[in-house]
């Protein structure tokens, strides 16, 4: 598929988005073409960085409290939106060249803060039920897919395996939670009681696939540091002593 050079060039690393098992590159690519106006036009009147950044905390905010009044459509919206953002600031400050570890960093702690925000909502929408627990334990299991890969950094190690990171969350909670409405209606029609499936399976889906992404990331990590380890230890001596004899 042709492209703009833009897509790439602003890219980490230089790259198409890659491709995973839960999310396509081509998925990815479609959303940047989409975007691109809106990206350009950010450019033009040269907005920082930061302030998307931000900008995507203070959505996250603001979906974790729709969730709560069960606005579960208004909500993937701003999960797109929110999502979306988070995008623009990564490529704007690289299209000017105002990437930087600290703003990288920057980022990293807002983006935690702002999916915090969200399951929050979640966690007060479901606080009577069964999903509670799911969504606690979402928690608990994206924390290690971060965690995980933040302290193998922090070895050297680099670990960038699994097959549902951030982007992959945002996408299934996002989709399935706008469709959940037309989920609803159907079920009506169908003489069933509109119980919010879609947003479930959506919630069901991230749990198992994260704390698969979590083990994954432990298992590659301490693969690497054995091998390494193993790499690094002195071979033993196999060189036959002189035999001491008394004459």
């Amino acid at each position: 598929m042709t492209q703009p050079e833009e897509i790439t060039q602003r890219s980490k690393n230089k790259q198409e988005p890659q491709s995973s098992k839960l999310l396509g590159s081509g998925i990815k690519t479609w959303w940047l073409l989409l975007m691109l106006p809106i990206e350009d036009y950010l450019l033009q009147i040269k907005i920082h960085p930061n302030i998307l950044t931000i900008s995507t905390l203070l959505v996250g905010a603001i979906t974790g409290v729709a969730y709560h009044y069960g606005w579960i459509f208004v909500a993937g919206i701003l999960v797109l939106g929110g999502s979306t953002f988070d995008i623009f600031d990564g490529r704007v400050a690289r299209a000017q060249g105002l990437n930087s570890e600290h703003g990288a960093f920057f980022d990293s702690c807002l983006d935690r803060f702002a999916e915090a925000f969200i399951y929050v909502g979640l966690l007060s929408f479901f606080q009577e039920t069964i999903f509670l627990y799911v969504v606690f334990f979402i928690l608990v299991s994206t924390t290690m897919v971060s965690y995980t890969r933040a302290r193998a950094e922090g070895l050297g190690v680099k670990c960038e395996v699994g097959i549902m990171q951030r982007t992959e969350r945002v996408v299934y909670l996002g989709v399935l939670s706008v469709f959940n409405y037309f989920g609803n209606l159907a079920a009506s029609a169908m003489g069933y009681h509109p119980d919010n499936y879609l947003l479930k399976l959506a919630l069901i889906l991230i749990l198992a696939f994260s704390s698969y992404t979590a083990l994954q990331r432990m298992v590659h990590v301490m693969r690497t540091l054995k091998k390494r380890e193993n790499e690094d230890s002195p071979e033993p001596d196999t060189d036959p002593q002189p035999e001491i004899t008394q004459s």
